[in-house]
């Protein structure tokens, strides 16, 4: 299986690169962010001419990367397979989800398994306990690699990330601000990953979406390194007081914990 924490936050050495399959990856982005679009749509975004971007959708048509209809073109299914093949050879996946399923129904509330991809993190797998809020908000996390500095799984990743990947995922994406209270300062940030070390949790208070708060936790890998992180997420009412950083940050704390037990069992059994 894939070591997430290798093969999702590496990137390849800067190196020749085929023009082609950059622009076909620009297509694809671009029809991530739009949804759906026509020729005349994506042609004012990308640098290339119409009849070469014509060329390049009937490629990807034909090889299933995208479906047409009317005119208008769409992601198409051949990537649900890809993706759920990547997934499943990911043992964080496999070893936490059902962990992921036991918090969502203890707490009720949406649980979220997240790992570092280069300098965002992507969700792994997710459960909602049967407290359902901000449905749009939760599938729009799930289709795009979201911020590490704004959220409680993205700063529990970062808070075991050594200095240098701390920097460089700072000058790479910026602190963007999400909210009025997401962290824009680097020196903020750092005192906060220092707290975060010191407690074993990372909080997001409505850092990333006004109203939502949510607690995080990291977890190790069996040669200690952070491979994911763990997060329950609900509306600031239900999360606040004793139970926001106390009893919550005990629950995520043990789940991360159990999870990593998993993944040291697994290795020592030669799974």
């Amino acid at each position: 299986m894939i070591n997430e924490n290798q093969h999702m936050t590496e990137r390849e050495p800067s190196t020749r690169r085929i023009k082609s399959m950059q622009t076909a990856s620009e297509v694809l982005r671009e029809l991530q962010s739009q949804s759906e679009a026509t020729l005349s749509d994506l042609c004012g975004n990308i640098d290339v001419a119409k009849s070469t971007l014509h060329t390049y959708l009937q490629t990807l048509v034909a090889e299933g990367f995208i479906d047409k209809s009317d005119g208008v073109y769409r992601l198409g299914l051949r990537f649900i397979p890809l993706g759920e093949s990547v997934r499943n050879r990911i043992d964080l996946y496999q070893l936490g989800k059902e962990e992921v399923k036991r918090l969502a129904e203890e707490t009720n509330e949406w649980v979220h398994l997240t790992v570092a991809y280069r300098s965002r993190e992507v969700t792994l797998y997710e459960h909602n306990g049967g407290e359902t809020v901000a449905v749009d908000y939760q599938r729009r996390t799930r289709e795009s690699p979201q911020y590490l500095h704004c959220t409680a799984t993205g700063k529990a990743l970062l808070a075991y990330f050594d200095d240098d990947r701390v920097t460089e995922t700072v000058a790479t994406e910026g602190l963007v601000q999400q909210t009025e209270q997401t962290i824009t300062d680097p020196d903020e940030l750092r005192e906060e990953l220092e707290e975060i070390r010191a407690r074993g949790y990372a909080v997001n208070d409505e850092e990333e979406i006004r109203g939502m708060r949510s607690v995080g936790a990291p977890i190790q890998d069996v040669d200690g390194t952070v491979c994911g992180a763990i997060s329950v997420t609900a509306p600031k009412t239900r999360l606040s007081g004793d139970y926001l950083y106390n009893d919550l940050p005990e629950l995520v704390m043990e789940a991360a914990n159990i999870i990593e037990i998993n993944l040291e069992s697994a290795a020592a059994s030669g799974e």
